[in-house]
């Protein structure tokens, strides 16, 4: 019995432009010493890439250096090659404590409708975008409700739904999916993977874990500790689309898990070989 899923061809990235690039980036917080260091990072326009590493190494701090949340050190950050220096309007965020972000009074709706306000955007044009976007991750119905009478999924996915009306060219993503039930988790798993190919976004996702990477990720960037640098960036070639059962059933999949654990395993133990 032939399955279409494994014999449709790998996703790829080759050939398009660099839409996110870190050089040499060195991250600091007053009065101790740097979390990152010398960090290189190069994103492919419409690529999915997730980035892994020890607790505490600094993976957060990346993000909010990459997103222009904070201030750099030194090195470079540009987003379709103009450098970030605050927040890029290229960019949208889905932080991992997404009730933080949420406003309890307002509704579903309004929650999503926020940061389109500041956009020189029509009434009917916001409308038309919170509808998509809710209808996207499958919350039209309750777009009158307040992220209070959600369940916690259901939250994280008024916090999708807000970036994708933002209609962002860079998605970053910090351990988005942490807090759920581990069923909610491959439903937001599979629920982005279909938004990501339907809005030929760039993903950027922290997570720490190995099994979401390698199902997600058409890379997977592996950081030191801490000062961080980027000690391997390995393909995934899986095929797409992707299924929790199937996909995470091949060999390859197998490997690759294998593979970054050994690699994170040893990071942890502290006896990195040194890297050019």
């Amino acid at each position: 019995m032939t399955n279409e899923r494994t014999a449709a061809p790998a996703a790829t990235t080759e050939g398009r432009e660099s839409v996110l690039r870190v050089e040499n980036l060195m991250a600091a917080y007053p009065g101790s010493p740097p979390v990152i260091e010398s960090l290189d990072l190069d994103v492919r326009a419409g690529s999915f890439v997730c980035i892994v590493g020890p607790s505490g190494c600094g993976k957060t701090t990346l993000l909010r250096s990459v997103a222009g949340l904070m201030p750099r050190a030194a090195g470079s950050v540009e987003v379709c090659g103009r450098t970030v220096q605050g927040p890029a309007r290229e960019l949208a965020v889905v932080f991992q404590e997404y009730t933080r972000s949420l406003l309890p009074w307002a509704t579903v709706a309004a929650n999503v409708r926020l940061p389109l306000r500041y956009q020189s955007l029509a009434r009917s044009e916001i409308d038309a975008r919170v509808e998509e976007a809710l209808r996207a991750v499958g919350l039209w119905e309750a777009r009158d409700k307040r992220p209070w009478q959600l369940s916690g999924g259901m939250q994280q996915r008024v916090a999708i739904a807000r970036a994708l009306a933002y209609r962002p060219t860079v998605l970053i993503m910090d351990e988005p999916f942490a807090s759920v039930d581990a069923q909610t988790r491959s439903d937001l798993e599979d629920l982005l993977l279909e938004v990501w190919a339907r809005h030929d976004m760039t993903v950027v996702l922290v997570t720490h874990d190995i099994d979401e990477a390698v199902y997600l990720a058409d890379e997977i960037v592996v950081l030191s500790t801490s000062p961080t640098r980027v000690l391997e960036t390995r393909q995934v070639g899986l095929a797409r689309p992707r299924d929790q059962i199937a996909t995470k059933a091949e060999p390859e999949f197998a490997e690759h898990r294998a593979e970054v654990f050994e690699r994170l395993k040893v990071v942890r133990a502290g006896s990195v070989p040194t890297v050019d």
